[in-house]
């Protein structure tokens, strides 16, 4: 989870970013991730889940390997065990925070702890660490993430000097180790938030530590991002911005081929003032424009933070019922899988087409014809109504089949 950002919001670079509206493709199950508190406990999310990080739920790395050697494998048996019965094919499992013993140094700003954000004493602690997880999960953790948030004070006291040098060489150190136990385990670099001013694509930890990675030879399968935007209010709009700059810095130091994943997202904040929580109309337009805008922009996973978590604004679950988002999250799923991804067009009013259907949306409340064929309008809570010869749409997507 994300630390408060400050709102910076000058300096704003602008970089067209094409929309993919390329030949069908299948938008696959395990592009719609959610990270599931209960899992540590071996709760079950109550729903079938595709894909979970397993971050905040019990199972950090100081939290299992509490002394040198010694390793508390409980929780983290329950939340992997948890995450197959839920029906995961995608299992994302952070690596960090570094244990007090591994620690080489405390700042009291650690958010998990004292020591947690330091770069450990020796790099092989951490090595050492990920080959015991690999070993144990082999073929059933299927990615591995260096590390969560390293760009920000509260996870990572690597971000001036030479910290994104080590973090660099710890990457590419651990998967050389994790490929030697389990070959077909995607490593997955640090995630980094994204605030896209001009020095983002320069002097930002994100731009360094890419940087670094590319220049050590060091391989990720995917690159990672916290699309959180800058001003809480904002919304899946202000997303985009962030993803093109992530883009736009990915290829400027040689890793433009690279997957881009989000590993966590989500609107609005309950945790401090000015406390902001989208009321339920817009909350779930945002949690289905999200994956919509996913799949448009090329993010080929997206974990939604969180099922069970409701310390940010948009809470999927209420007292374990799916809330008006969470329902939207399963119907957009569904929607999305259903058939081949042939693409979105339009920007006033948006067309996403997968096999025979069509998802609608619009920036504001406007009217359509009807297309040619359709007999359907669904909504995000699962209601279907017959299509008249004009057909309403705004922010919130609706089905048409």
């Amino acid at each position: 989870m994300k630390r408060l950002l400050c709102a910076v919001t000058a300096g704003l670079v602008a970089i067209p970013l094409a929309a993919s509206t390329a030949s069908a493709k299948t938008i696959g199950p395990e592009a719609f991730g959610l990270h599931v508190s209960s899992l540590g406990s071996g709760g079950s999310p109550g729903i079938s889940v595709s894909a979970v990080r397993l971050w905040d739920s019990g199972v950090r790395w100081d939290q299992v390997e509490t002394s040198k050697g010694n390793y508390n494998w409980a929780a983290l048996d329950r939340a992997v065990a948890a995450a197959e019965a839920s029906g995961a094919k995608e299992i994302l499992y952070v690596l960090g925070s570094t244990p007090r013993w591994a620690a080489s140094k405390t700042t009291g700003q650690e958010l998990y702890g004292p020591g947690t954000t330091s770069f450990p004493k020796k790099a092989k602690y951490y090595v050492n660490y990920a080959k015991a997880v690999a070993s144990r999960y082999k073929g059933r953790i299927t990615s591995y993430q260096i590390w969560n948030e390293a760009n920000t004070r509260s996870f990572y006291d690597g971000g001036t000097f030479d910290g994104w040098i080590k973090l660099a060489g710890l990457t590419k150190k651990t998967d050389k180790a994790i490929g030697k136990i389990d070959s077909k385990a995607k490593i997955v670099a640090a995630s980094s938030t994204v605030i896209p001013t001009s020095k983002f694509y320069t002097e930002s930890f994100f731009f360094r530590y890419l940087r670094e990675i590319k220049k050590q030879g060091a391989n990720v399968d995917a690159v990672s991002v916290h699309l959180y935007p800058i001003d809480r209010k904002e919304g899946p709009d202000a997303r985009i911005a962030s993803i093109q700059a992530a883009r736009k810095v990915m290829s400027s130091v040689g890793l433009g081929g690279k997957a881009l994943w989000d590993t966590e997202v989500n609107y609005g904040d309950r945790r401090s003032a000015p406390v902001y929580v989208p009321k339920a109309k817009k909350a779930s337009a945002y949690v289905a424009r999200t994956f919509l805008d996913s799949a448009r922009y090329g993010i080929d996973r997206t974990f939604w933070y969180g099922w069970d978590i409701d310390v940010l604004g948009i809470s999927l679950t209420a007292g374990g019922v799916p809330t008006p988002a969470g329902k939207a999250f399963l119907n957009v799923r569904d929607w999305m899988t259903a058939g081949s991804w042939k693409g979105c067009q339009g920007s006033a009013v948006t067309t996403c087409t997968v096999g025979a259907t069509k998802i609608v949306y619009a920036k504001a409340t406007t009217t359509i014809p009807k297309p040619a064929g359709v007999t359907q309008v669904t909504k995000l809570d699962g209601t279907t109504k017959a299509a008249g010869s004009t057909i309403k749409v705004g922010i919130a997507p609706v089905r048409l089949s």
